[in-house]
């Protein structure tokens, strides 16, 4: 995590963003603000894109989608954190499914908002504790909702790489990413489809679109006899 976390935010109300500074630092706190927009493509065209974390609200007056806005900030490279006024679950989903790392909602103690920002800009998940209800069922109740985190991991993981390499490649601590395949672990438990080993888990990963299908076997042409392949070579 940076030493000093550089924010911005993007949000149509004004009053959002002229208070955002005085509630999001503090003393201390290795938070500073420095861009507010009211849409993403202001945010992006300046300073903001440099960000560490943006601080996206979800209902803009633009005509934008949340899927589209979410891609452009993590396409330009900050990590997205959802500020929104809404706690509904649809809404919740369809940010993480989008890519953001964290969801807030605007009546949280400031603490736990800059909590949030901290725990993002060190590339974890993060989401409001009344709301991770949210997160233990999807509207198929046999496929888990993973946060952008866990999926990472669990398409790194289950594709044969090392815990240690995994953490490398995320630019985490291994111990954070072994926290991370174990919540995928327990949540396909608790959906009835356990994954105790990691070909259990890549299964579950193609059955579930987090992985693309192995490739179905080739059958050599006519006359050109039988092509073998290693009996792993369709998990790779």
């Amino acid at each position: 995590m940076p030493g000093v976390i550089d924010v911005a935010a993007v949000d149509d109300h004004p009053i959002v963003l002229d208070g955002v500074a005085s509630w999001v630092m503090a003393a201390g706190s290795g938070i500073r603000v420095i861009a507010v927009a009211p849409t993403v493509d202001a945010l992006l065209a300046g300073p903001g894109r440099h960000a560490h974390v943006v601080l996206l609200d979800l209902d803009l007056g633009d005509g934008t989608t949340v899927e589209r806005n979410i891609a452009a900030i993590r396409a330009a490279g900050p990590a997205v954190l959802v500020l929104s006024a809404s706690g509904r679950p649809l809404s919740v989903l369809t940010a993480i499914r989008a890519g953001a790392l964290g969801y807030v909602v605007k009546d949280e103690a400031t603490s736990q908002v800059r909590a949030a920002i901290k725990a993002v800009a060190a590339g974890m998940d993060w989401i409001s504790p009344r709301l991770a209800y949210i997160l233990a069922a999807d509207d198929a109740p046999d496929r888990p909702v993973l946060s952008p985190q866990e999926t990472r991991a669990l398409r790194l993981y289950a594709t044969g790489m090392p815990m240690k390499s995994v953490a490398r490649k995320m630019a985490l601590s291994e111990e954070t990413v072994k926290q991370y395949v174990g919540r995928v672990r327990e949540k396909y438990a608790r959906a009835g489809r356990a994954a105790p080993t990691k070909i259990e888990l890549y299964y579950r990963a193609v059955e579930d679109g987090h992985l693309p299908p192995y490739p179905a076997p080739r059958i050599p042409p006519p006359g050109q006899g039988e092509r073998r392949y290693p009996p792993s070579a369709h998990l790779r």
